[in-house]
C-alpha cells in the first residue's frame, strides 16, 4: 500500500478493516477452530476410494513382520521311557516381512468387501537360524487318524491300526524349517487319505506345510466385509462378514459370530471400560484384549490393551465363553482353546506361546517350555481419540495332544500323555516416524489452531489499539493537526 497515495481517510479504512479482520479470524481460530478441526478430521476418516485413510489401508502402511518359532522334539526315542519326559527346544525366530494388499474391492457403502493378498519374504538378517534347520515333531497326522476312531468299536480301531502301520503312520516326522513353513513336504499317510476321497476325511493334497500355498495367495484367508465408518464412525473397521457369512460355522452362539477388527482399521473415540477385539481367520474366532495401562510414547497419550486369562477362556471365568467348548470333544481348561474345528477335528490346541496364562497341567509332562509375560503376551497400543494403532503384537501357539492309545501300536506304550508344542506365529509392527508425525499433527491441530488464533487476536487488538491511538493524536501520514489548520487560517 502506498502511504503517499492514500488520504488519511483511506489509511484509517485500511488499518481498521485489516485489524478488525485479523481480530475476527483470531476469534474464530481461538473459539471455533477446535470444534471445526475435529469435525473436519472426522469427515475424512470414513473409508472410501482414494481417500486419505484408503491410501494407508489398501496396502500395508507400516513395516509388518511375521515371526515364527518351531519346536524341535529332541528325544523322540524316549517316548515310551518312564522317567524321561518329552523335551522341546524352541528354534528361531524365523522372521518374514509380511506385506498385504487388498484386492477385488466391492463397495456397498457403508460396507466394503475385499480379499487380502499376503506376501512373505524370509529375512535371514533378522532371523536366528536357517530354513535348512532340521526339526522333529510328533506325527500329528497319525495322531489325528487315531483320535477319529477313539470312540468307535474295537474292530474299527483294529482296521485303523492296520492302515496306519501299512500306509505310513509313525510317531514322529523330520523335515527342514522351510518345508514345515511354506515349501511343503510329501506325506505318505496324507497321500493314502487323499486317495480315499472320503467326505469324512477332507484331505485334498498329499503335500503339507503350515502355510502351504499361502504365500502370494489372495484367497487363502477368504474374503472380508468390513464397515467403512460412513454414517457411524463408532463401527469403522468392524468385521461384518467372513467368507460371506456372519458366523464362522465352527462354534455355536456368540462364540461363532464374526466380529472385531481385522487389525488394520479401528474405530475412534474409544471407551476405557471396553475391550478391543481382533478377528483371526486362521483361528476362526475373535480374541478380546483388555485395557490395562495409559502410556505416553513420543509425546502421544496412548492406551495399552493386553491379553489376559479371559482372552482364551472356555467358560471357567466368563459364562459367555462356554460355547467354545463343543459337544463330544474335550473342553480345555482356561487359557487353551480347542483348535480341532478349523483343523480337521484333530487333537490340536491353541494357546499363548509356551502355555503362558494356562493351567500348569499343559506343561507338567514336558520340558523345555518357559512362559513369561514379557515374551509371550499379546498387546495393542492404540491412540483412543482417532483409533490409530501405534504398535501391535499378536501371537499364538499351536500344539497337539499325544496320549497313550492301547489300540494303536504307535502309541500303546506312551509313558506320558502330553501336549506337544508345534509352532508359534507372531505378527508385530509399529507406526513409523512419518505416520507418527501425521498422528501428532492431527491430535494437535485443535491446539495449534487455538495458539494461532490467540496470536492473531493479539495482533488484531494491537493494530486496532494503535490505530485508535494514532487517530486520537492525529499521527496519520500527511495528516494535519487541527491547531495547525487554525494557525494557518489566522495568518491569512
Amino acid at each position: 500500500m502506498c502511504c503517499n497515495c492514500c488520504s488519511v481517510r483511506q489509511q484509517k479504512i485500511w488499518v481498521f478493516t485489516l485489524g478488525g479482520l485479523i481480530l475476527a479470524i483470531g476469534i474464530f481460530f481461538a473459539a471455533a477452530w477446535p470444534a471445526v478441526s475435529r469435525q473436519w478430521i472426522r469427515s475424512i476418516m470414513p473409508l472410501k476410494p482414494n481417500s486419505f485413510i484408503y491410501k494407508r489401508w489398501v496396502t500395508t502402511p507400516v513395516p509388518l513382520y511375521s515371526t515364527i518359532y518351531l519346536f524341535n522334539w529332541t528325544n523322540p526315542e524316549d517316548l515310551n521311557t518312564d522317567g524321561v519326559k518329552p523335551n522341546f527346544e524352541q528354534l528361531g525366530p524365523y522372521v518374514f516381512s509380511d506385506f498385504k494388499v487388498k484386492e477385488d474391492l466391492v463397495w456397498n457403502q457403508p460396507e466394503v468387501t475385499f480379499f487380502g493378498k499376503r506376501t512373505w519374504h524370509f529375512l535371514p538378517e533378522k532371523s536366528n537360524g536357517s530354513l535348512e534347520d532340521v526339526v522333529i515333531a510328533p506325527h500329528f497326522v497319525t495322531l489325528t487318524a487315531a483320535s477319529y476312531t477313539r470312540e468307535y468299536r474295537q474292530i474299527l480301531r483294529k482296521v485303523m491300526n492296520f492302515a496306519l502301520n501299512r500306509e505310513g503312520g509313525s510317531t514322529q516326522m523330520t523335515h527342514t524349517a522351510g518345508q514345515w513353513l511354506f515349501d511343503g513336504y510329501y506325506d505318505r499317510l496324507l497321500d493314502f487319505v487323499e486317495q480315499l476321497h472320503s467326505p469324512l476325511l477332507p484331505v485334498y493334497s498329499s503335500t503339507f506345510s503350515w502355510f502351504y500355498e499361502r504365500n502370494n495367495s489372495k484367497t487363502a484367508e477368504g474374503n472380508f466385509t468390513i464397515h467403512t465408518g460412513k454414517g457411524d464412525l463408532s463401527r469403522m473397521g468392524d468385521l461384518l462378514l467372513w467368507k460371506g457369512e456372519n458366523t464362522t460355522g465352527f462354534f455355536p452362539g456368540e462364540c461363532g459370530k464374526v466380529n472385531g477388527s481385522t487389525g488394520e482399521l479401528w474405530s475412534p473415540d474409544r471407551k476405557w471400560n471396553q475391550p478391543t477385539s481382533i478377528f483371526l481367520s486362521d483361528a476362526a474366532r475373535f480374541l478380546n484384549l483388555f485395557p490395562v495401562q495409559n502410556v505416553t510414547i513420543d509425546g502421544i497419550d496412548l492406551w495399552r490393551y493386553e491379553s489376559t486369562n479371559l482372552t482364551l477362556d472356555n467358560g471357567q471365568l466368563s459364562p459367555d465363553t462356554k460355547c467354545f467348548c463343543l459337544p463330544n470333544r474335550e473342553c480345555p481348561r482356561n487359557g487353551v482353546q480347542d483348535y480341532g474345528p478349523p483343523a480337521f477335528m484333530g487333537p490340536f490346541y491353541m494357546s499363548h506361546p509356551h502355555f503362558y496364562l494356562t493351567d500348569p497341567l499343559y506343561r507338567e509332562n514336558t520340558t523345555g517350555l518357559n512362559p513369561n509375560a514379557t515374551e509371550h503376551g499379546m498387546h495393542v497400543v492404540l491412540e483412543p481419540t482417532l483409533g490409530i494403532p501405534f504398535s501391535l503384537r499378536g501371537q499364538l501357539m499351536i500344539s497337539v495332544k499325544v496320549e497313550r492309545d492301547e489300540a494303536i501300536e504307535f502309541f500303546k506304550d506312551v509313558a506320558y500323555n502330553h501336549y506337544a508344542p508345534l509352532f508359534t506365529m507372531r505378527m508385530h509392527g509399529e507406526l513409523d516416524e512419518g505416520l507418527t508425525s501425521l498422528l501428532k499433527l492431527a491430535l494437535n491441530a485443535a491446539r495449534i489452531g487455538q495458539f494461532v488464533g490467540i496470536g492473531l487476536l493479539l495482533v488484531g487488538i494491537t493494530m486496532l489499539a494503535a490505530a485508535v491511538l494514532v487517530t486520537k493524536n492525529h499521527k496519520w501520514h500527511n495528516e494535519q493537526k487541527p491547531w495547525d489548520s487554525d494557525s494557518d487560517s489566522g495568518s491569512h
